[in-house]
């Protein structure tokens, strides 16, 4: 059998609705299945549209020739965030006009119903693809196979959902069929892989999308899986770095440190990065991450509003996450901190104290985005807004969002404080990294 895993392009480098980064990273679900139906001797092929753009003729002339394919909304590191221009995922799918089409994605998790419509699907997946792809190449009934949804005389028929993936029975992902000379993380370097340790999350933030995760359920791999994982794509595929994308990747702490004795051997070879909670890490942990390769720690700050921080349900003081990056950078690692301007009820008063806080953090990189409050979230119960999969904040409401986020680019990373830190420990390489960033978001 001949298995097509496709991962459609979007909308640019950089998004319109949003304001989102479109990163060329490897599709480390799509990974994850071809190296699953390998293992049962079929034969994968991955196309990725993201790293290199096809075109609908070269869709068309190929599709033919393939058994099955499986085509994603959203590849694992977008399962939090998925991409809000829908419409541009459809126009990707035109040329597969082919028999036995699945999507998979958070966008048919949350709406199968409207997905199948659009899409033309004869199945929708779901939550975590990896195993309902390979029970639909090993050709069992649809109605067997649990986390699916799809058509019938009657309707649309959803089974019931599948329980969370036991993360210790998958195989080494598949980095052979893509070519990481095409992929990189601009405050990392090229050739990056995508990699896990864990999957879900514990924590209640009212803004976290989860559906594609099995909810709060949270599952790791072994230290020596993660250690044969990064040799494979290292060794076999030529990795310079990588991305742990786990929601959070210290929150357990004694496992880190675990998988860090397993990562160390390559630590002259290959830097990482990952992200995680500012109370989810210590010194002597840190001190660990960096001997074992780390070079960055992202960290999800939100908000410099207390009241704020409290209403979204991050479970955080603003001392601890002060804590938790100053240890950071004590251990000589980057530091990129996250932050959000449309919190429901926020006032430019919130937002001001947001900023000052990025500045006091003074952390290596920083992000500020507009909330987007994903159906199923805690956070969109109350926007009256439907914004997925096709629409965002809208109007006046979105142009104030998106002047708060370009005010806060330029601000923080034109203000006098930030010039002379760069110029204090002068990096030819991070200014670079700095520059192109803000040249995207500005």
């Amino acid at each position: 059998m001949k298995v097509l895993l496709f991962n459609p392009g979007w909308d640019g480098r950089v998004s319109r609705k949003g304001r989102r980064i479109n990163r060329r990273w490897p599709p480390l679900d799509l990974l994850n299945c071809a190296a699953l139906l390998e293992r049962e001797g079929m034969e994968a092929s991955i196309i990725d549209a993201r790293a290199r753009p096809v075109e609908p003729e070269e869709l068309a002339r190929v599709s033919p020739g393939y058994d099955r394919i499986f085509v994603t909304s959203s590849p694992l590191d977008r399962w939090q965030c998925p991409n809000l221009e829908f419409d541009l995922f459809l126009a990707g799918l035109q040329p597969l006009r082919h028999g036995e089409l699945y999507v998979m994605g958070a966008h048919g998790t949350r709406y199968p119903e409207i997905v199948l419509e659009r899409t033309g699907a004869k199945a929708v997946i779901r939550g975590e693809p990896e195993w309902a792809v390979l029970d639909i190449c090993r050709g069992r009934r649809l109605p067997e196979i649990p986390g699916i949804s799809y058509r019938e005389a009657r309707g649309v028929v959803s089974t019931p959902d599948r329980a969370p993936a036991d993360l210790t029975r998958l195989p080494v992902p598949a980095f052979h069929l893509v070519d990481l000379a095409g992929y990189g993380y601009e405050l990392l370097g090229e050739r990056l892989a995508v990699l896990e340790t864990t999957r879900g999350c514990p924590f209640p933030c009212a803004f976290c999308l989860r559906d594609m995760y099995g909810g709060k359920t949270y599952r790791k791999k072994t230290p020596e899986q993660v250690g044969r994982e990064v040799a494979n794509a290292i060794e076999a595929a030529g990795a310079r770095c990588g991305y742990f994308i786990d929601l959070e990747f210290s929150l357990d702490k004694d496992f880190t440190r675990q998988v860090c004795a397993e990562l160390k051997p390559f630590a002259r070879r290959w830097r990482w990065c990952c992200q995680t909670r500012a109370d989810c890490v210590d010194a002597g942990l840190l001190k660990a991450m960096k001997e074992a390769g780390c070079a960055l720690v992202h960290f999800g700050v939100e908000t410099g509003s207390p009241r704020i921080m409290r209403q979204i349900g991050k479970g955080l003081e603003l001392e601890q996450i002060e804590k938790g990056v100053s240890l950071a950078k004590d251990a000589g690692l980057e530091v990129a901190c996250f932050f959000m301007f449309g919190f429901p009820d926020e006032t430019d008063l919130d937002r001001e104290m947001t900023l000052r806080f990025a500045e006091r953090l003074e952390p290596t990189y920083a992000s500020f985005h507009a909330v987007t409050p994903y159906p199923g979230t805690p956070l969109s119960a109350g926007s009256g807004q439907d914004l997925y999969p096709d629409s965002l904040l809208t109007g006046d409401r979105r142009e104030e969002l998106l002047r708060w986020q370009r005010a806060a680019y330029r601000r923080h990373y034109l203000r006098l404080g930030f010039a002379l830190s760069l110029l204090r420990r002068f990096d030819a390489g991070r200014l670079a990294r700095q520059a192109r960033l803000a040249w995207d978001l500005f």
